[in-house]
């Protein structure tokens, strides 16, 4: 049998505008198309990354701008290369490619020309990439210097300074922004200004190297998916798996209920875009950069798990370094990723805490909450019970609001049990779930927080046989019940300031 080496070969080459063509139906988006253009600049270096997207009368255009390190004319020619350095390449820890494509894919994916500026050490080098000069040339054929309109929000580079011009031109309907009118176009620059604060939060935090991103001169500000600044955001803990440089660490939170959120529109904000159902689950990032925001990555027990309501409070870390991108199946894009088996029974387990805690967040307003110094364990208001493989849900008898009405006599107390017991049958259940599956609008507590909860607060309080001072009482009282108003708290111990 003949070697290798002794094996007669032919070269076929792919036909430049034929190949072209396909590679712009990879999937992208604006949204993950201009990301992947943004990872470059980050690559490179930069500081501060501008992009100019311009309706321009229906013909947009779009120009990404950087203060990186520039490229030379030879490093611009291997940029502007069909599969560069390929995946198998050694990148460094903060090198966010790893195919060799992303720039010339992901911005001819949007349009039919693009091109690239750079200045570096003195020099100015442009080249572009045109598929109709392709198409014509009928090889691969790359524009040298091709002339660029002004842009509105960001300047050419020249002579003398360091960084990186991207421009797209030519839209057609391949790309996500062609053919739109003015209101839809700025909806999806909407889209695009929150998909950069998600993908890009450590990096616009400062959590990973600190760097600033503008589009049409507008800061982008950082969205932080775990929410760790919330006072209510339990962490559940962080660990490593996996050995040697296929480790990953993992870090579960639970992001709070509803009713610890201050308004309506900071619950909203913090659900982020798509949504809080949309948003739980794992998210991968690699190198800093957000790879996989909220996916189960088609994990779970018997079956997939899935979007549910009631585990739409969890959402977990998974960070990778980048030599783990084959292990992760990290696609040309970089929004998938999936586990390797050697891992998948690990982050089943991590999963399964997770949603399991985020599930009494959601359904058990009196479970445990965390004070400002340590975890306890208020009086629920609620209990749940097995009976006979079923589950079912009664009125704690312990908590102190129901102590209080107890003690008022034996004939109240055989009234206040026999409510409680209808109460305790009567609870409509499935239409509550339905409500909250369908996100009906719900109140944000349980409880009118008006004249009336104020005078039965203080009326607990007063019956309450506790050794506790009130303050401690009703704050026990408010944590139970989940709510945290200090105007209500204030007007509680006012009138109770008035026993004085």
């Amino acid at each position: 049998m003949a070697g290798e080496d002794q094996l007669e070969t032919l070269e076929i080459a792919p036909t430049a505008a034929a190949l072209l063509k396909s590679l712009r139906g990879l999937g992208y988006t604006p949204e993950t198309a201009l990301a992947d253009l943004v990872d470059n600049s980050i690559a490179a270096g930069a500081r501060t990354i501008s992009l100019s997207i311009d309706w321009n009368d229906g013909d947009p255009r779009i120009a990404v701008r950087d203060d990186g390190r520039g490229m030379s004319r030879d490093q611009l020619m291997e940029a502007m290369r069909f599969g560069g350095e390929g995946p198998e390449a050694e990148r460094e820890p903060d090198d966010l490619g790893r195919f060799g494509l992303g720039m010339k894919t992901a911005s001819l994916s949007q349009c039919r020309r693009m091109a690239v500026v750079s200045a570096q050490g003195g020099a100015l080098s442009s080249l572009s990439w045109d598929i109709g000069v392709v198409a014509k040339a009928r090889k691969w054929a790359v524009v040298v210097a091709p002339e660029l309109p002004e842009f509105e929000h960001v300047t050419k580079p020249h002579t003398g300074e360091h960084g990186t011009l991207v421009a797209l031109q030519v839209m057609d309907e391949m790309g996500g922004l062609h053919g739109l009118d003015s209101e839809r176009f700025f909806a999806r620059l909407a889209d695009i200004r929150a998909h950069f604060s998600m993908v890009f939060h450590r990096f616009l935090s400062g959590d990973a190297r600190r760097i600033r991103i503008l589009i049409n001169g507008r800061d982008i500000p950082p969205w932080d998916p775990m929410l760790r600044t919330h006072a209510a955001t339990r962490k559940l803990g962080s660990s490593p798996i996996g050995v040697g440089q296929q480790a990953v660490k993992v870090t579960s939170y639970v992001l709070p209920h509803r009713d610890m959120f201050a308004n309506e529109q900071e619950f909203q904000t913090a659900g982020g875009p798509g949504g809080w159902a949309e948003r739980q689950g794992f998210y991968v990032y690699r190198g800093d950069r957000l790879v996989v925001a909220g996916s189960w990555l088609g994990l779970g027990e018997r079956r997939e798990w899935t979007k549910d309501e009631s585990s739409r409070l969890a959402r977990i870390a998974v960070d990778l370094p980048t030599a783990c991108d084959p292990a992760w199946r990290i696609d040309v894009i970089k929004a998938r990723a999936r586990p390797p088996a050697s891992l998948r029974s690990r982050l089943v387990r991590v999963g399964l805490e997770c949603r399991d805690r985020a599930r009494e967040v959601f359904a058990w307003r009196g479970g445990q909450v965390r004070t400002p110094t340590e975890v306890r364990q208020t009086s629920p208001l609620w209990q749940q019970e097995h009976v006979s493989g079923r589950r079912r849900y009664r009125v704690n008898r312990e908590h102190p609001i129901i102590l209080a009405l107890f003690e008022q006599g034996s004939e109240t107390a055989r009234l206040a049990r026999s409510a409680i017991s209808l109460i305790e049958r009567t609870v409509p259940v499935e239409r509550i779930w339905l409500d909250v599956s369908e996100d009906v609008e719900m109140p944000s507590s349980g409880v009118d927080k008006g004249a009336e909860l104020v005078e039965d607060l203080v009326t607990a309080i007063r019956k309450s046989s506790s050794d506790l001072p009130p303050e401690e009482i009703l704050d026990l009282l408010l944590r139970s019940m989940r709510i945290a108003d200090t105007v209500l708290r204030d007007s509680v111990l006012a009138a109770l300031g008035g026993d004085e």
